[in-house]
């Protein structure tokens, strides 16, 4: 088992001070790699941050897979004006209910 990385050792590695690790994972921990909290201290898995690293500069990871897109989520509210045109055109050639 790796040892976990302690604020300073991410510091290092992130070019910051050990405080700012300390202000970004209380002000704005998405803008860090996933923490492991052990009691009040926190703790970084060395091969989650690498792996946040690579996907921060582009770089495709292992477990990179593409996620096939899904259907379109219906819009809510009224449609606009050009919407509304497209459909009654649709539906007066016998295209869509």
């Amino acid at each position: 088992m790796e040892a976990l990385l302690t604020a300073k050792d991410l510091a290092k590695i992130l070019r910051y001070t050990e405080l700012s690790i300390y202000n970004l994972a209380s002000t704005r921990p998405h803008s860090l790699p996933p923490a492991v909290r052990l009691g009040r201290s926190l703790r970084w898995h060395p091969k989650v941050v690498e792996s946040w690293i690579d996907r921060k500069a582009g770089l495709p990871t292992s477990s990179d897979t593409t996620p096939e897109p899904g259907p379109t989520p219906k819009k809510r509210g009224r449609p606009t004006k050009g919407e509304a045109a497209a459909k009654a055109a649709l539906k007066a050639a016998g295209g869509a209910k």
